[in-house]
């Protein structure tokens, strides 16, 4: 709302005007309270109606809880062990586990899956005192094979698992350490 202030005069006499008298100046005063109120409920309502990015998630398909058992054969079951000071174990079957290195996992996975694309299955088990990333780190490296096989496999699609880690993952692991028999 504006308003008028016509109470006052707004220049003082000067010299020389003679008979005439000066023209009172009309003084205007605006309320800026109706703006301030518009421009808060605008950017209240901004900020409720925008709509931010969700975080990015990686999804997991946990299993139903009834277990399902499903036959491989040993020559098809690939495990890869990560052990409590992060290092990489792998074996097929029964065979002893023996240790991968880190750097080399992704062309370890490209070379078994090349070589059994259609069965190989892939068996993941990491110790509850392994690094988490370790985890995060293992499953990224089978998504990033997937998509290089299927460049060349248009059929090839990874399977994979995770298992809990138990004593005689323990037992495997100091096998591959040479620490018993």
């Amino acid at each position: 709302m504006a308003g008028l202030d016509g109470s006052g005069e707004s220049r003082a006499r000067k010299k020389g005007t003679g008979l005439r008298r000066p023209k009172k100046r009309l003084g205007i005063r605006i309320d800026m309270t109706p703006m301030v109120d518009i421009a808060f409920l605008l950017l209240i309502f901004y900020m409720v109606t925008t709509i931010f990015t969700t975080p990015q998630a990686m999804e997991v398909n946990l299993p139903k809880e009834d277990k399902q058992e499903i036959k491989i054969a040993e020559s098809n079951l690939l495990t890869i062990r990560v052990y409590k000071d992060g290092k990489f174990y792998e074996n097929i079957g029964n065979k002893k586990p023996k240790p991968i290195d880190e750097r080399q996992l992704r062309n370890f996975l490209v070379e078994k899956n090349r070589a059994n694309p259609e069965k190989l299955v892939t068996l993941i088990r990491i110790h509850k005192e392994s690094p988490y990333y370790k985890m995060i780190y293992l499953i990224d490296e089978i998504q990033v094979v997937e998509q290089l096989l299927k460049e060349t496999i248009p059929t090839y699609s990874s399977r994979f698992a995770m298992d809990t880690w138990t004593e005689a993952d323990d037992k495997e692991v100091e096998k591959a350490l040479g620490g018993g028999e």
